[in-house]
C-alpha cells in the first residue's frame, strides 16, 4: 500500500479506504481462524491467549527498555574512557565513573520490581547529578544529556508503564493494585 501513488484529489479519503479494508481484512482472518476452532475449549483457550499477549505486550517493551537502559550504561562506561579530556575529567577520575557505569548497568539489568526500578532512578539521578560537574563545550556531547536521554528517560517511562499495569491488573481481579502486582511476583 506504500507503494502506490494515489492521485491528489481525495488523496486521505482514498488512503483511509484502503486502510479500513486491510483491518477490515485483518479482522476477518482473525474470525475465520476462531471459526476453525470448533472446540469452545480451546476456542476460550484461544482468545485468552490473545488478551494475553495484548496485555502483556506493555510489560514486555518495558522490560525491553529497562534492558536497553542497561545497555547505554555500558556504553557511557567505554565513551567516558575515550573522552575524559573533553568533559575535564582525569584519567584516574575517567576510570572510576566508567567502572560505576558498569556497575550501574548490572544493577539496571536485575530490576525486577517497581520498587527496584524507583529505586534505581533515584541513584541514576543522584548519579547524573554528580556527573554534571563534567561539562563538555557543547550541550550534544555532555554526559548529563546522554544519562537522561539513554538511561532515565526510558526508565521513567517503564514506571509509567508498571504503575499502568498494576491499574489494570487491579482493575481485572478486583483487587488491590499493589497487592495484585506483588502477587504476580512472587509467584515468578
Amino acid at each position: 500500500m506504500i507503494d502506490v501513488f494515489y492521485p491528489i484529489p481525495k488523496l486521505l479519503d482514498t488512503i483511509l479506504t484502503e486502510i479500513y479494508a486491510e483491518n477490515r481484512r485483518k479482522h476477518e482472518e482473525r474470525m475465520a481462524e476462531l471459526q476453525v476452532i470448533s472446540n469452545s475449549s480451546l476456542r476460550d483457550a484461544y482468545a485468552q491467549q490473545l488478551l494475553l499477549d495484548r496485555f502483556l505486550a506493555p510489560v514486555e517493551n518495558a522490560q525491553h527498555s529497562i534492558q536497553n537502559a542497561a545497555k547505554h550504561a555500558q556504553y557511557m562506561a567505554e565513551v567516558v574512557n575515550y573522552y575524559h579530556h573533553d568533559h575535564g575529567c582525569s584519567q584516574e577520575q575517567a576510570q572510576e565513573i566508567s567502572r560505576q557505569f558498569r556497575a550501574l548497568a548490572v544493577k539496571i539489568s536485575q530490576i525486577d520490581s517497581l520498587y527496584d526500578l524507583k529505586i534505581i532512578y533515584q541513584v541514576v539521578t543522584v548519579f547524573t547529578q554528580q556527573l554534571s560537574r563534567f561539562k563538555h563545550r557543547e550541550r550534544n556531547y555532555s554526559w548529563e544529556r546522554e544519562i537522561r536521554k539513554g538511561i532515565l528517560n526510558p526508565l521513567n517511562t517503564c514506571i509509567a508503564v508498571e504503575k499502568n499495569f498494576q491499574r489494570r491488573v487491579a482493575l481485572m481481579t478486583g483487587e488491590p493494585a499493589s497487592a495484585t502486582v506483588m502477587g504476580l511476583l512472587e509467584s515468578e
